[in-house]
């Protein structure tokens, strides 16, 4: 039923109307932004729970880890304090990246080269590149080479565990603490399953440390020889795993067999942690059961596909026409299963003419679990050119037929 105005109220609206014509400002329609329509499904999607059980794990200490947001996986006496071998050298190595240019020619101590056991068997006065001792370090997991580093950055090793302790205290390892740089059995040097997937993960964004850990197998210059230092990485996943990535093993009678690994899987990464371990095998074993288990509670899902109408938007001094808005970009993340995506449709409350198609007039903005996940311009997909006093004049007449009735 249309209900029509008095010849006195029409008379008054077409008065109105012609005011407004006059002074260039088209009548107010549907508020732009609170018309915005979107043609798509419902904003918030639960995604489905996988059934996938969690791995059954016989280290002393395990964790898993999402590399990106650090969500907690998978934990088994993750904050006992437990002696961590060489897998010390990530903080090691992290550190010297961070304090020393890879060029620099380091020149070994006597001190360094007495620290024994694994090594790259330096020799007092050898000297080798910041980058040739990072190998050294973080794949043959040569303690010399750890201490050539912690003298080179600090001036002293004891200095240098005074800056790893400050270390771990700013990215909030609370049950680590470090008497060497290189993880031989100490009573005063220890660390969680936790503390080392912080550690492993903030090692991890260096792009550097990315590069030596992720290492199968390289070589390096060994002075006074013939040929040159063959390395091959401990942690043997890399390069054998397709999807590991890194990052240093571990091993004393103390600590077992230790791995603190990270990998990446269909744009998922994960760090795990396994301490305590008795053999190799169940070290590597375990790693990978704990890594694949993480990839298995994630989906890689497509939030914006380019192109899909999301909105429209009435187009000023055009009567009855909404100009409709589409994505300008593919968005594409990683969630976890049964996490809830949403998202806000924004467009701009007064449209301004002229547009021209792909002009941006409002975004896309998604969330995951209510967390920002990303946004996508909404641009117009045509283009609408600046309105003549003609184009006013036949919408001010379309506006006063439509008042008294005499259109739809």
């Amino acid at each position: 039923m249309i209900l029509r105005p008095s010849r006195g109220t029409a008379a008054a609206l077409l008065l109105a109307l012609c005011l407004v014509v006059l002074g260039l400002t088209p009548l107010t329609g549907h508020a732009v932004g609170a018309s915005a329509t979107s043609p798509s499904p419902a904003s918030v999607t639960t995604l489905t729970t996988l059934s996938t059980g969690a791995p059954a794990v016989g280290a002393a200490a395990a964790i898993l880890v999402n590399m990106d947001d650090g969500r907690v996986l998978y934990e088994q006496n993750a904050d006992a304090r437990r002696a961590i071998a060489s897998t010390t050298k990530i903080m090691t190595g992290i550190l010297a990246l961070e304090s020393l240019p890879l060029n620099r020619i380091v020149t070994a101590s006597k001190h360094a080269t007495d620290a024994g056991e694994s090594e790259i068997w330096l020799v007092p006065g050898e000297k080798l590149s910041v980058e040739d001792l990072l190998y050294g370090l973080l794949i043959k997991s040569g303690n010399d080479a750890g201490v050539a580093l912690a003298e080179a950055s600090a001036g002293s090793e004891k200095a240098f565990v005074q800056r790893m302790n400050a270390e771990a205290a700013e990215l909030g390892m609370k049950n680590s603490h470090f008497s060497n740089p290189h993880g031989l059995d100490s009573k005063d040097h220890y660390s969680s399953a936790r503390d080392m997937s912080i550690l492993g993960r903030y090692a991890m964004q260096n792009e550097m440390f990315r590069t030596v850990v992720g290492t199968a197998k390289t070589t390096i210059p060994w002075p006074g020889h013939t040929y040159d230092r063959v390395l091959k990485n401990h942690n043997t996943l890399v390069g054998k795993i397709p999807y590991v990535t890194g990052i240093k093993t571990g091993y004393t009678g103390k600590a077992g067999y230790c791995l603190v690994a990270s990998g990446t899987r269909d744009g998922v990464s994960m760090v795990a942690v396994v301490l305590g371990e008795p053999t190799t095998a169940r070290r590597d074993s375990d790693t990978k059961k704990l890594l694949e288990y993480g990839f298995s509670k994630y989906r890689r899902v497509v939030l914006a596909e380019k192109g899909v109408e999301m909105a429209q938007v009435d187009v000023p001094y055009h009567f009855h026409d909404q100009l409709p808005l589409v994505t300008d970009a593919r968005l594409e993340k990683t969630v976890y299963v049964g996490d809830k995506v949403g998202r806000t449709v924004s467009v701009q409350s007064d449209l301004t003419l002229p547009v021209v198609a792909g002009d941006v007039v409002g975004t896309v903005a998604y969330q995951i679990e209510g967390q920002a996940a990303g946004t996508v311009d909404l641009v117009a997909t045509r283009s609408i050119e600046k309105p003549t006093l003609a184009v006013k004049l036949r919408y001010l007449f379309d506006r006063v037929g439509y008042l008294m009735g005499w259109t739809a």
